[in-house]
C-alpha cells in the first residue's frame, strides 16, 4: 500500500488554503454535512426510536442498572 508522505504546511490565509492544502472553511462545511446526515439517519429510524423495548431485554437493562448504582 502507498503512502502519502508530503508534508502537510501550516495554513496560509494568503492564498485561502488551510492546513494540507484543505480549503478555509472546509472544517465547518464538513460539521455541517455530519449534522445534516445524523438528522437523516435519525428522520429515517425515528420509527425505531419509538419502539417498545423486548421485556427480556429491559429486564436486563434494569439488573445492569442496579449492578451500576450498587457498585459506584
Amino acid at each position: 500500500m502507498l503512502m502519502n508522505r508530503q508534508k502537510c504546511r501550516k495554513s496560509d490565509k494568503r492564498d485561502g488554503r488551510g492546513p494540507c492544502g484543505t480549503r478555509l472553511g472546509a472544517e465547518s462545511d464538513l460539521k455541517a454535512v455530519r449534522a445534516g446526515i445524523g438528522a437523516a439517519i435519525r428522520t429515517i429510524h425515528s420509527d425505531v426510536l419509538r419502539e417498545e423495548i423486548p421485556g427480556g431485554i429491559a429486564e436486563l437493562l434494569r439488573q445492569l442498572d442496579q449492578q451500576k448504582g450498587g457498585s459506584g
